[in-house]
């Protein structure tokens, strides 16, 4: 064995470690005096070499013995052994939970017909697996007249429609804006053998290319009763009366349309509806969706168990409608009027005949707003949002007359605010509503402010007795790089 020379018998000891610059002769010393040690490190680096090679040809052998022993016990997995009806059920379960099945070998289902023969059976011949599909733009508009990555995905397409057969069917379709494109090569060409199992049918793209569906009436999709409709391109949706045939289907129960239209000219089958999303853009000023249209919406709609109206107009006028009828929605769970695309807003679970309501009041005026909330009695759940200053509801006044009047919204238990009222119309809006027979369970405001005045100590006595109570303030704050300009690129 050899062994480095220790720092204490080495001449220059003293000097390691230092900044010291040794001179000539000194350098030649040093120069003989690590001979030795060089040649020391060098016998030692050559028995590493020996040891990791023995080491290199252990692992080997390690290693193709390991494989072999898998191999074998591959044979005896319990895996191989679960019956097919169980293999089945497990298979169901790797789909996709946050969205439907996309078309992507490295997700279930065509992912479970990689792995072996017997998966692949298995998968193939469980029609659950094959129930959705989204079908993602299958043409690039780079390309004129090009079939993009059609040829090569229509037989996968037509064969996962086929796999799922009998089972109804929910398919996810976007189409690109090439209108010049080949129309064989639309894909809703690709659901022409499957229409008669549609049930859930979501579309987005331009009017044009989607009228093969739009167009079809109840004798082409006897079982569709969920649509989903995104029209893109500067054309109202109304201009295509062929594409009105599709909303007005007598299976349809739940729809969802983000189209440029007037709302109550839809020719929709509004009675029938249970779970109503609607969006119009406005293109001239009778397309307007305000607060007006939207109790007539829901005037149309006494099935409704939960809608989300998008509106785009307010009105000045001193109450809502002329229409003083009542608006009749006994399954009504949740209702939202805003200015939002989707379902942001997540209720408590609410239960029996409690309603749960989301109101923008930028598009409303204080009688309008109550003449709202007198419409729909069975409110439980309350939110309140408003952004801008102009339109400050729910303002002092609002509150304290919520407060006072328990005749409006006698069953709300829960209300969320955003707004710049004064600390102390929110107290006394609590202590209003604590004092109703249906007593506030929690109360939540986001103050567009600073506090003016601290309200818990006074809240206290509720809040020991359950009540919940959470308050926010927004602090002035300097943005420094507010209307920076953006370099180009």
């Amino acid at each position: 064995m050899f062994e480095f020379l220790p720092n204490a018998v080495s001449p220059f000891a003293d000097k390691l470690g230092t900044n010291d610059v040794p001179s000539d002769e000194e350098i030649a010393h040093l120069r003989d005096f690590l001979v030795g040690p060089t040649e020391q490190l060098a016998k030692i680096q050559a028995q590493i070499d020996e040891m990791e090679l023995v080491v290199g040809q252990l692992k080997a052998k390690r290693e193709s013995l390991q494989t072999d022993i898998d191999a074998h016990k591959a044979l005896i997995s319990p895996m191989r052994r679960v019956p097919e009806d169980v293999l089945r059920e497990i298979f169901v379960a790797c789909l996709p939970t946050t969205h439907i099945a996309v078309i992507d070998i490295a997700e279930a289902p065509l992912l479970l017909g990689r792995i072996c023969k017997r998966w692949r059976v298995v998968a193939y011949s469980t029609p659950m697996l094959w129930t959705s599909i989204h079908i993602a733009p299958l043409r690039s508009c780079g390309d004129r007249g090009m079939a993009g990555f059609f040829p090569q995905l229509q037989p996968v397409i037509e064969q996962w429609l086929e796999r799922g057969t009998p089972r109804p069917l929910t398919v996810s379709l976007v189409e690109r804006d090439c209108i010049w494109s080949d129309p064989e090569f639309y894909a809703t060409s690709l659901l022409r053998n499957f229409l008669h199992r549609l049930s859930h049918l979501s579309l987005c793209g331009d009017i044009r290319l989607l009228l093969p569906l739009l167009r079809l009436g109840p004798e082409s999709l006897p079982l569709l009763e969920n649509i989903y409709i995104i029209a893109t391109g500067t054309v109202p949706f109304t201009e295509y009366p062929d594409a009105m045939n599709l909303l007005q289907l007598p299976s349809i129960t739940t729809m969802t349309l983000r189209v440029m239209a007037n709302p109550l000219s839809l020719p929709l089958k509004w009675s029938q509806l249970t779970d109503l999303s609607l969006q119009c853009s406005r293109y001239s000023l009778d397309s307007t969706f305000d607060g007006v249209a939207a109790l007539e919406v829901l005037r149309r709609c006494p099935s409704l168990f939960r809608c989300q109206l998008v509106l785009n107009s307010s009105r000045d006028d001193a109450s809502l409608t002329s229409n003083a009828s009542l608006i009749t929605l006994p399954s009504l769970h949740s209702l939202f009027l805003g200015e939002t695309n989707s379902w942001s807003t997540k209720f408590p679970r609410l239960y029996g005949s409690c309603i749960g309501v989301f109101i923008n009041t930028n598009h409303f005026t204080q009688p309008g707003l109550l003449e709202l909330l007198q419409s729909f009695p069975l409110i439980c759940h309350l939110i309140f949002s408003s952004i801008h200053i102009t339109a400050a509801l729910p303002d002092d006044q609002f509150l304290l007359h919520l407060a006072s009047k328990h005749d409006i919204c006698p069953m709300l238990t829960h209300v969320c605010v955003t707004s710049y009222c004064s600390d102390t119309a929110a107290l006394a809006f609590v202590k209003g509503r604590m004092a109703s027979p249906t007593p506030l369970q929690f109360f939540g405001a986001q103050f567009l402010r600073t506090m003016q005045v601290d309200i818990m100590p006074e809240l206290q006595t509720f809040t020991s007795a359950g009540l919940q109570v959470f308050l926010n303030y927004t602090s002035p704050h300097f943005d420094a790089r507010a209307g920076l300009p953006i370099p180009e690129a």
